[in-house]
């Protein structure tokens, strides 16, 4: 991959006070390299701005010591990106700065002013290196997180939803209007599978308490945003939907992002978006406490990518028998590794 330049314009001031008007941006041709399917365009991991987005971690240091950063990289299609810029404070507020990058050229570099300070770095290496005002020295890195209950193997006693070669044994496929089954997609070598057309439902009904155990990868969908950004859904036996969707720097309505109980909370590590949500196309997870005691409404306590971002909050709808449902919206999300340990006496 050639190197690329990119310029990112500061709509903020360096400071935990308040956001000013995004820019507008016009789209630049799209590449064809790592496009998957045109409607809605999907792309892989070979997409050069797949290549640019993501975590970034590092400092600024200067006279006083180094101040760590985070920064987040966020793909809009088209070598466009929104760039979100945190800082945490000595008396531990965040600075916020949120910026455009745009790509020009080879060469990969940014310059965005903040509070009157300049700051720029130029790209090598899957790194920003450069400068965050007069004698001071940036670098950016970036990362990938892995959760840390990826791959995590049911315990004795757990009803593997997902996990083998033969998903018919615990999951229906939910039917088309006039009656018939989609097919199955393929079971990948890692055992994950695409959300067949019309979406899963468990053969099993639950009722009781139990530890759930899902992960999940969202698609890279550059060009579109909120709902239409790879869109899916875990729902619980009693009818409540933790949402799925690629929330990595992109916003949406209340309980609609990622980790969300749908339209009435939003995760507790929140910014405008979900702190708690990855890049697309690395895998996450869901682990969620279902609680049910006599003559309550259940309660969940869910960890995503290790995250807590539900502590025992009561759900909208009452606890009944019911299956687990996993959502088609039309977008190719993938699922692997779904197991369900019931748990007695809590």
């Amino acid at each position: 991959m050639k190197r690329r330049r990119l310029v990112i314009v500061a709509i903020a001031a360096c400071a935990a006070s308040g956001i000013g008007d995004e820019p507008r941006v016009k789209e630049q041709p799209r590449p064809d390299v790592g496009l998957i399917t045109t409607k809605p365009l999907v792309y892989d991991a070979d997409s050069p701005d797949a290549k640019i987005q993501g975590l970034y971690e590092g400092t600024c240091k200067d006279a006083r010591g180094a101040h760590k950063l985070e920064a987040r990289v966020v793909a809009q299609g088209g070598g466009v990106y929104k760039v979100f810029i945190r800082q945490t404070l000595p008396d531990g507020k965040v600075a916020k700065i949120d910026g455009i990058a745009t790509t020009r050229g080879e060469k990969v570099s940014f310059k965005c002013v903040a509070g009157g300070v300049e700051w720029n770095g130029v790209y090598a290496h899957a790194a920003f290196t450069g400068g965050c005002g007069e004698g001071c020295t940036l670098h950016l890195k970036r990362v990938q997180r892995k959760p840390p209950t990826l791959g995590k193997k049911p315990p004795s006693g757990a009803i593997v939803l997902l996990g083998g070669k033969n998903p018919d044994d615990e999951l229906v496929r939910r039917k088309a209007k006039d009656g018939t089954e989609p097919p199955w997609n393929p079971v990948a070598a890692d055992g994950s599978m695409q959300i067949t057309k019309g979406g899963w439902v468990s053969k099993r009904l639950f009722d009781g308490s139990f530890n759930l155990h899902v992960e999940f990868q969202v698609p890279f969908m550059p060009t579109e945003h909120g709902q239409k950004r790879g869109n899916s859904g875990v729902y619980l036996p009693n009818g409540d939907e933790i949402q799925v969707l690629d929330s990595f720097g992109d916003t949406t309505y209340l309980g609609g992002g990622c980790g969300g109980l749908y339209r009435y909370k939003d995760p507790d590590a929140f910014d405008t978006f979900s702190l708690a949500s990855l890049p697309p196309l690395e895998w996450q997870t869901y682990d969620v406490e279902y609680r049910v005691s006599p003559g309550a409404k259940p309660h969940v306590t869910v960890y995503h990518n290790g995250i807590k971002i539900h502590d025992n909050v009561e759900l909208k709808k009452d606890a009944k028998a019911g299956a687990f449902h996993f959502q088609d919206h039309g977008n190719p999300v993938r699922y692997r590794n779904i197991w369900v340990l019931p748990v007695v006496g809590k």
